[in-house]
């Protein structure tokens, strides 16, 4: 008698994993996202193997939207897969357990425990901060406008609420048919009228409220000001080509960057922007120590850029300090002057777990054969604010560099416009994947930053996406050839765009919104064991 219910869930497990899936880039039918949830939710409230399905849906859904780790480390791909997916069972377990014990509709319960459950998914080392419900919705300005104030975990509720209200919705149609949940079953006729109008009241002024404070906001904060004149280099270099380099091969990848850099003259850059460890050489040690020709020629490109282009430089590369007889390897930011002299550094501070470090190593000797390429490097020891100058208007502009998966990090990318930055840089090396959808995915991550912290960043990448992201999360140019935009190369040079504002509610007070929707999910929790208790 099993046998319709098995193969009915497993209907609906797929059906929420490809709604779901195909809400993301690519191919980003971002609308999908808004009943994605539904077939779940139906799973929920038949209560037949919830903790099955649940873990189905979630590790399908990374198996399938992963697809580009295979191209690094196939284990590493499916113990990932493997390990997020749990955040979906707990999900699916605790949705079960408070429907069942409070006796209330989704639209009061699944939203603030979805949330929860990615806001713990966002801390590094415990989670993977990508495929938020809300990141689905990023090409739409008027509604993102709201995570100044919620962050990207606003958008991800009000998604949320609208699978929560369809769900309610057919639980009560189909009441007649008893494929109800007990919660409906036992309602009186009154209780269920007002609760069908509250099923249908609340998303539509959730979302009302929200479009309207994106229409207004957007009308709001027009661009009032350029800055800086910033470049930023697309070389394209194969990781494979990359990886496996021969001196030769590092001078030829030098070349590539350095000639393409020097199409910026004429441009009036006030700084060029080479992606993540794209410098060959090691630049904070003397040539003449470590005596090799990489190391010459990667000082000598420094002159020659800032003598041709008289810009600032932000470049990718490897630094090397000694301490205590032991080498430290860092993946840097080199900041120099118009002059060519060096001023200053930022390494990276969170570190890509297996692929810059290998996490719990003495203890799990296996974790360091999940990914073959991985590396050992140290981890900064702080943020670094630079300071820029224009030649067009003479000011001086304070900005930050975050490197590769920092930018996913909110808190993180929070408190470099707290530290005084006017706009931020993103420089990465996506080409592990490729033209893969992993390099969408990220440019859709970044522009939650953007309007969180109501700055602008602009992004230098290997492979791509090259690209500017304004304020309000507009994605005004970005590198492309003949349609394409990843895999390709070239130069792409553009202003950085300012709001004359005070820095966002978000950048002032943090995650309030996520906190708030932890709390609800408490009290929810202890009244129902309050309820088991003393039932």
């Amino acid at each position: 008698m099993y046998k319709k219910p098995f193969y009915l869930n497993l209907l609906l497990s797929f059906l929420t994993i490809t709604l779901l899936s195909f809400s993301f880039p690519y191919p980003g039918i971002s609308y999908l996202a808004w009943i994605a949830l539904v077939p779940w939710f139906i799973i929920i409230s038949a209560g037949y193997r919830v903790r099955l399905f649940s873990y189905l849906i979630g590790f399908l859904f990374f198996v399938f939207n992963l697809s580009w780790l295979w191209f690094v480390t196939g284990i590493g791909w499916l113990l990932l897969s493997l390990f997020l997916a749990l955040y979906f069972f707990a999900f699916g377990i605790v949705l079960h357990y408070l429907r069942g014990r409070l006796r209330l509709p989704y639209v009061f319960v699944a939203p603030f425990i979805w949330v929860t459950f990615e806001y713990l998914r966002s801390f590094p080392y415990f989670g993977f901060p990508w495929f938020f419900a809300g990141h689905s919705q990023y090409l739409n300005l008027p509604l993102i406008q709201i995570t100044d104030i919620t962050g990207v975990y606003g958008i991800s509720f009000l998604i949320v609420v609208f699978n929560a209200a369809i769900a309610d919705l057919i639980e009560q149609l189909l009441l007649k048919r008893n494929i109800t949940s007990v919660a409906d079953s036992v309602a009186p006729s009154d209780k269920k009228r007002k609760t069908f109008w509250l099923t249908i009241t609340i998303p539509s002024l959730l979302l009302s409220l929200v479009l309207i404070y994106g229409y207004f906001d957007l009308r709001g904060h027009r661009v009032l000001q350029d800055g800086p004149n910033v470049c930023v280099v697309q070389g394209n270099i194969p990781q494979g080509v990359k990886i496996e380099a021969d001196d030769k091969q590092k001078e030829k990848i030098l070349t590539k960057y350095t000639n393409l850099s020097l199409e910026a003259v004429g441009e009036e850059a006030d700084m060029i922007v080479w992606p993540e460890t794209m410098v060959p050489g090691i630049l904070n040690i003397d040539p003449e120590i470590l005596n090799r020709k990489v190391d010459k020629l990667s000082k000598e490109s420094v002159r020659i850029l800032t003598d041709a282009t008289s810009a600032n430089l932000i470049l990718g590369g490897t630094a090397i300090d000694v301490k205590e007889s032991s080498a430290l390897y860092f993946n840097t930011a080199f900041f120099y002057d118009r002059e060519g002299r060096f001023v200053d550094r930022y390494d990276k501070i969170h570190l890509v777990p297996f692929g810059e470090f290998i996490p719990f190593e003495d203890w799990i000797p296996f974790f360091a054969k999940i990914v073959p390429y991985s590396v050992s490097l140290s981890g900064g020891d702080g943020r670094t604010i630079f300071e820029l100058d224009s030649k067009e208007n003479d000011k001086n502009y304070k900005f930050g560099v975050i490197i590769c998966y920092e930018d996913t990090i909110a808190p993180f990318v929070r408190k470099f416009r707290k530290d005084g930055a006017d706009f931020l840089l993103n420089i990465t090396n996506d080409a592990w994947f490729h033209d893969s959808s992993e390099l969408d995915q990220h440019l859709a991550v970044m522009v939650f930053r953007a309007v969180e912290n109501r700055i602008t960043i602009t992004r230098a990448a290997n492979s791509g996406i090259s690209s500017f992201v304004a304020p309000d999360g507009e994605i005004y140019d970005y590198l492309s050839e003949y349609g394409r935009y990843k895999e390709v190369e070239g130069i792409l040079c553009n202003k950085i765009r300012f709001e004359d504002s005070v820095t966002s509610w978000y950048t002032n007070h943090g995650d309030v919104f996520a906190f708030s929707c932890i709390l609800v999910t408490a009290i929810l929790c202890l009244v129902a064991l309050r309820r088991r208790v003393f039932a």
